[in-house]
C-alpha cells in the first residue's frame, strides 16, 4: 500500500507471523458479522489451493490482538516480506478475490500426475538373465 507502513506498530504476534519469506494473508472476521458468515466459506474455498505457497491466517477479531489496519470486518491483508501489499475491506466477488490471490501469492500449479517409469525393470532383468556370451567370439571375428 504505502511505504510508510511498517511492522513496528503491530502487535508482536503479527510481527512474528510476518517474519517469513512466504506471502502472508491475514483474514479478519467476527462471528457477529452477517457479511463474515457469507465471506468465510468463500475465502476458505479460494484460499485452499494457495495454502502450500502462502501462510494464511483466519482470525477472529474478538479473540485476536487489535490490528491497526483493520477497521471493519471482513478484512483481508496481503503481506510480502513484512510489507503490506493490499488491503481489502470485504472480500469483493469470488473472481476478484481469486485474482488478488493469484497476483500477490502467485499462480498455483495443478498437482503433478504420477509418471510411469521410463524403465521396464522386469523386462531388463529377464533380458540380462537370458544373455549368453560366446567364448572365443572376439577371436573368431579377428580371423
Amino acid at each position: 500500500m504505502n511505504a510508510t507502513n511498517t511492522t513496528s506498530a503491530l502487535d508482536p504476534v503479527y510481527r512474528k507471523a510476518l517474519k517469513t519469506w512466504r506471502p502472508v494473508i491475514l483474514y479478519f472476521a467476527n462471528e457477529h458479522c452477517p457479511a463474515c458468515e457469507w465471506a468465510g466459506p468463500v475465502f476458505r474455498q479460494i484460499a485452499e489451493p494457495y495454502r502450500l505457497r502462502a501462510n494464511i491466517y483466519m482470525l477472529n477479531t474478538s479473540q485476536s490482538p487489535k490490528h491497526p489496519n483493520v477497521t471493519g470486518t471482513p478484512t483481508v491483508l496481503f503481506y510480502k516480506n513484512g510489507r503490506l501489499l493490499k488491503k481489502l475491506k470485504g472480500i469483493g466477488t469470488e473472481e476478484s478475490l481469486a485474482r488478488d490471490m493469484a497476483r500477490h501469492v502467485g499462480r498455483t500449479k495443478a498437482p503433478a500426475t504420477p509418471r510411469k517409469p521410463h524403465h521396464d525393470l522386469a523386462w531388463l532383468r529377464r533380458t540380462l538373465k537370458s544373455l549368453r556370451t560366446v567364448t572365443g567370439s572376439r577371436h573368431r571375428l579377428l580371423r
